[in-house]
C-alpha cells in the first residue's frame, strides 16, 4: 500500500491481527519504524528497527484505511519533508 509521498505500511503477521496496533513504516528505501499504541499512555510510540533483508518478507503490506487516525496524523509529522 502506498500513502503519502512513497510511505508503505506493513504489519507482521506474528505480531498478531491489525487491531493489536502494531503497524511498520517505510518511506522509499529509507528505515524501518514500527509504531505501536501504548494504551496506559494513550499514545503511539515509535522505534527504528533493523530488519534484515532475509526477513523482510515476514512484513505483509497493510491497507491504508486500516491505518487509525491518529497514527496516519502522527506519520505525517514524522516523515516532514
Amino acid at each position: 500500500m502506498k500513502g503519502m509521498n512513497g510511505l508503505r505500511m506493513f504489519i507482521r503477521l506474528e505480531d498478531g491481527p491489525v487491531e493489536d496496533n502494531i503497524f511498520y513504516s517505510q518511506r522509499s528505501h529509507g528505515p524501518i519504524y514500527r509504531w505501536h499504541y501504548e494504551k496506559h499512555l494513550a499514545k503511539w510510540l515509535v522505534t527504528r528497527v533493523n530488519v534484515p533483508s532475509s526477513s523482510s518478507h515476514e512484513l505483509d503490506t497493510a491497507l491504508w484505511r486500516s491505518v487509525p487516525h491518529e497514527l496516519k496524523t502522527q506519520l505525517s509529522q514524522h516523515y516532514v519533508e
